[in-house]
C-alpha cells in the first residue's frame, strides 16, 4: 500500500511538471523598443503585426510598429524620431516618443499611445519633419502606409 502511495505521488507530480512545459514561447515582460541605431529588425514595409501579435508564437507582441523610407519610398530612413502629439502638426503635449532603428524600422509592445490616438509627428535623422495631419488610432502603421496610403517617409 505504501508503495502504491508513493508511485502515486510520483505520477501526480511527474505529470505536473510535464504539463507545464509547452512548445509555445513565453511572452517576456520586459519592455522593448527600437532604438536609433539599432539592427535588430527585419522585413522592412511588411505589415509588422501579421507576425507580431497576440495570437503567434513570435517572442514580441508590437503595440506600435512600422516602417520609415526616404522621399524614394524604397529606401529605409533610419534613426529618425517619432513624436506622439495630444493635437494636429506638432502642437499640444508630446504623449511618447520612440526611436527609428538603423533598418528604418520602429517597435514596441508597449501601450504609448491613449486609447483615444495621437497625432504622429516624424522627425527625420537630416532634421527633416513631416506631420500625419489626422489623428492616428492604431499603432499598426504599415497596415495602412504602403498598402491603401503612401508609405512613411521622411528626407
Amino acid at each position: 500500500m505504501k508503495t502504491v502511495k508513493i508511485l502515486l505521488t510520483l505520477l501526480a507530480i511527474g505529470g505536473l511538471l510535464w504539463s507545464g512545459c509547452s512548445k509555445k514561447e513565453i511572452k517576456p515582460t520586459t519592455n522593448v523598443y527600437s532604438v536609433n541605431g539599432g539592427t535588430s529588425s527585419h522585413k522592412n514595409g511588411t505589415v509588422c503585426m501579421d507576425c507580431h501579435n497576440s495570437t503567434a508564437t513570435v517572442t514580441y507582441q508590437w503595440v506600435v510598429a512600422g516602417s520609415v523610407y526616404k522621399a524614394d519610398h524604397t529606401t529605409a530612413a533610419p534613426n529618425g524620431v517619432i513624436y506622439f502629439w495630444t493635437n494636429a502638426n506638432g502642437t499640444g503635449d508630446i504623449i511618447s516618443t520612440l526611436e527609428i532603428d538603423a533598418n528604418g524600422n520602429f517597435f514596441t509592445n508597449v501601450s504609448i499611445l491613449p486609447g483615444l490616438g495621437a497625432y504622429p509627428q516624424l522627425r527625420g535623422f537630416s532634421g527633416d519633419i513631416k506631420n500625419m495631419p489626422v489623428l492616428a488610432t492604431t499603432g499598426n502603421c504599415n497596415s495602412c502606409h504602403g498598402v491603401s496610403d503612401d508609405p512613411i517617409w521622411v528626407n
